[in-house]
């Protein structure tokens, strides 16, 4: 990561997006109270008290989480209560409770500093991970391990703030965030963390503006300070400029109208003046996200990411039977809707632990590569998808295809795993559908040999875009050559879907291109009758289709497609957005 003056110029501080919406307030700068705990030597007919003293701390940091779990059960539903319904289970874990009881035990020391030790060590090695997930979760085991040294000190755990703030921290919990809301704050913003993190799933659920990694932040504000704090973009602004500030100020008020209007759509159909039809799916990658399919109007799940699922508990190997149980939750919540479950797809930006590192994992061994060399992996999935489809509409994508061998190869591998789950009489829809990713060049350009292959394509544009152009999405250095609306990319996607309605399949696109909504007519007009995206974007992608007409969207491809300055066609789009979407050019800054 950079410096923090690189994060933080001219009272500009950039990070990642993870809850949309505006915030204008006083800064808050929350600073945990930390208590210090000394290493004590016991002598040991006080031990059994020490043993005593901890578990009484134990209870206490119990009844802490079933409160906050209760809140978080009344205010939204019982799928988010289980975040803290696990910290439960962390409080009592066999590597954990057992571990400290024998370090006081065998050390003679005081629990407190027994507590530190066990729980920073497991921590050390959870922020270590390759997994984001696993060093995400970190965090909870640092509020446990708080909470419990809190109670043995016999102090207070305090997460009140002002009213109406924006809470700046170097952390926060997802019970810091469940605790604030019920004080009104305006938003959140984080030195660390990332979008899958406790905190960023809260902060959405409660829709409360949130930005995470601003790397310093903390340190160039203070508690008073005049924040502007932008969900959508991922900026924020201390003590700005009486222009910025009013710039912001209608940017917020013509949001907030937005967000209303967006409301009320939820329930309409997507789909053109002119009556044509487009489906607005879902991209997702925990359980906990399902209740937002009901809330944002999703019609099913286009993506649903399996790395989460296979690897929340910090282990490759997860048990067929625990990702059944997951897969299958999924697909009844969905139901009737289609479910798309694409197999675990590591490598690049997401490191495996079985693998070496490589000079440049994005061009490595990564996605169905991985998979069609590690059965070990692939074929339990496959059993637990496969019995999930018994609960539900179903389908299986596989990710970085690059030759029409891999699909050959995994449908054979698919054909044996039906057999032996119908020998064992387990109920599967054994003619699950299976797609492909079109996030390579190579498939693109060779889309109608592919599309007799399979059933459906999903078009992967982050990817896509970056192999397109050589462009590394995630490098700062190269970011302003990183162009999704580049005619080249335009054509590979134009390519996908003719050949898709050649061969009479469908077509997706589950990329962040969806998102952007000066994409979406352009999409529209390309052939693209199906957006995956995160959920809270749907109503927006709604607003365009509903505004317009395809022939005009087909006009904006022609356009977009032989553009010779794309940032030319951007301007031309912008103007064209602004006529007919009701006003979402905000949105819309930068590339």
């Amino acid at each position: 990561m950079g410096s923090r003056t690189e994060h933080f110029v001219d009272g500009h501080a950039r990070g990642i997006p993870v809850s949309p919406g505006i915030a204008i307030g006083p800064a808050y700068l929350y600073a945990k109270v930390s208590f210090e705990v000394e290493e004590r030597k016991l002598e040991e007919d006080v031990l059994g008290k020490e043993l005593e003293r901890f578990e009484e701390a134990v209870k206490k940091a119990e009844r802490d989480l079933n409160k906050i779990s209760s809140i978080t059960r009344e205010k939204l539903g019982e799928n988010r209560a289980a975040i803290f319904e696990a910290q439960l289970l962390m409080l009592r874990d066999e590597s954990l409770y057992p571990e400290v009881v024998s370090f006081i035990q065998k050390q003679a020391v005081n629990a407190g500093f027994a507590v530190k030790t066990v729980m920073s060590r497991h921590r050390r090695i959870m922020e270590a991970s390759d997994n984001e997930y696993l060093r995400e979760r970190a965090n909870d085991l640092l509020d446990i391990q708080e909470r419990i040294i809190r109670h043995l000190r016999r102090g207070r755990i305090l997460s009140a703030v002002d009213e109406n703030s924006i809470v700046i921290s170097e952390n926060l919990t997802a019970a810091d965030i469940i605790l604030f809301s019920r004080r009104g704050i305006l938003g959140c913003a984080t030195d660390f963390g990332g979008p899958t993190s406790h905190v960023s799933i809260m902060a959405r659920a409660l829709h409360v503006p949130a930005v995470v990694s601003t790397h310093g932040l903390t340190h160039q504000i203070k508690t008073g300070d005049l924040v502007i704090l932008d969900g959508i973009k991922g900026d924020v602004i201390v003590n700005p400029d009486a222009k910025t500030l009013s710039h912001y100020k209608t940017k917020l008020k013509r949001y907030q109208r937005l967000i209303q209007e967006d409301r009320s759509l939820v329930p309409l159909p997507a789909e053109t003046l002119d009556g044509y039809k487009v489906q607005l799916q879902a991209n997702l990658e925990l359980i906990d996200e399902l209740p937002q399919l009901k809330e944002y109007g999703a019609e099913g799940i286009g993506l649903y990411r399996t790395e989460m699922a296979l690897l929340m508990q910090g282990k490759v190997l997860v048990t067929e039977e625990e990702q059944f149980g997951q897969y299958r939750e999924v697909v009844k919540a969905t139901s009737p809707h289609s479910t798309t479950f694409r197999i675990l797809d590591l490598g690049g930006d997401k490191m495996l632990p079985m693998g070496a590192r490589e000079h440049n994992p994005f061009l490595g061994w990564r996605g169905i590569r991985i998979m069609l060399d590690k059965k070990e992996l692939l074929i339990p999935q496959l059993r637990a998808m496969l019995r999930a489809s018994a609960y539900g509409p179903t389908r299986i994508l596989l990710p970085m295809v690059t030759s029409i061998g891999e699909i050959r190869l995994f449908k054979q591998i698919l054909a044996e795993t039906i057999a032996d789950l119908e020998k064992e009489g387990v109920e599967i829809d054994k003619n699950i559908p299976i797609g492909t990713m079109v996030e390579v060049p190579s498939v693109a350009l060779a889309a109608d040999q592919f599309a007799k292959e399979t059933d459906f394509f999903s078009i992967g544009t982050n990817d896509l875009t970056q192999y397109t152009l050589a462009v590394d999405r995630g490098n700062d250095l190269v970011a302003d050559l990183y162009d999704e609306l580049h005619p080249a990319v335009l054509q590979l996607i134009q390519l996908t879907t003719k050949a898709a309605k050649k061969a009479g399949i469908p077509v997706s696109l589950c990329g962040e291109l969806a998102t952007n909504l000066r994409a979406v007519p352009v999409l529209l007009g390309l052939g693209i009758d199906t957006f995956s995206a995160s959920p809270i974007y749907l109503p927006g992608i709604k607003r365009v289709i509903r505004a317009m007409k395809l022939a005009e969207g087909q006009e904006l491809a022609r356009r977009a497609l032989q553009a010779a300055d794309p940032d030319e066609f951007r301007t031309y789009v912008d103007k064209w957005l602004e006529e007919h979407a009701c006003g979402v050019s905000f949105f819309l800054e930068g590339k």
